[in-house]
């Protein structure tokens, strides 16, 4: 779709110029570890819960990330409806702290959600986070266990974005990278067409937002003019 050209002409190029998809990495072990309280239900799965509008479910998670021989972990938080990442925070530990910055950041940026989705991870069943999520009202909901297809838009984007945002041999400081994911994640949200959408998350809310207001717009002069009439 950037290119403007159909799949079999992309394939074509590909094969002349003997280009490849890049290989998936191999995923990171994940050490489970005994939660405070027990999983919430799963109420995309119950409920059959599909994301009708901005801030109506948002998926969270977090992924690793190896560079200067260390493990640094990047944990997210996506909007479903618009698939756009509307928060994250990178660190060394993967802990309550680190999925609380991507809450956080999140919430610095738009009002809470009406649901929260996440898997089993100790840092998602903590106290802290729960409590959290409780006192701003939001609904929580969890994958079951040993199920990472039920998080699944999630799970593509840390595969899609680890991919795109290439090798971190030559990072040289934790700085830079922290200014690579910035400026990946940037380009995810602001530039990158995403195929569902047919444009970039960010350009697919704001088109959103203006014809909503639009119709609200439209809602209102209909309103006043039936007052006027007297209907």
């Amino acid at each position: 779709m950037e290119l403007g050209i159909g799949h079999n002409r992309a394939r074509r190029v590909m094969r002349l110029f003997g280009l490849g998809p890049k290989r998936k990495a191999k995923n990171h072990y994940r050490t489970p570890a005994t939660a405070v309280r027990p999983a919430p239900r799963n109420l995309i799965l119950e409920l059959g819960l599909v994301a009708a509008r901005p801030g109506h479910l948002w998926a969270c998670d977090f992924t690793y990330l190896k560079c200067m021989g260390r493990w640094y972990y990047l944990a997210t938080v996506i909007d479903l409806f618009t698939r756009e990442l509307v928060g994250w925070s990178l660190g060394r530990h993967h802990d309550t702290d680190l999925i609380l910055g991507a809450l956080y950041d999140a919430l610095s940026h738009y009002d809470p959600p009406q649901y929260l989705h996440f898997d089993r991870g100790s840092e998602y069943l903590s106290e802290k986070h729960l409590d959290v999520c409780a006192n701003l009202e939001i609904t929580i909901s969890a994958s079951h266990k040993a199920s990472p297809w039920q998080n699944g838009y999630q799970e593509r984007w840390n595969g899609t974005f680890k991919q795109e945002l290439g090798s971190l041999q030559a990072v040289r400081d934790e700085g830079e990278l922290m200014e690579r994911v910035a400026a990946a994640i940037c380009y995810y949200n602001l530039d990158r067409i995403h195929t569902k959408l047919k444009t970039s998350p960010r350009k697919f809310r704001l088109a959103y937002e203006e014809i909503i207001a639009k119709r609200s717009g439209e809602k209102v002069h209909s309103d006043k003019v039936m007052q006027e009439s007297g209907a």
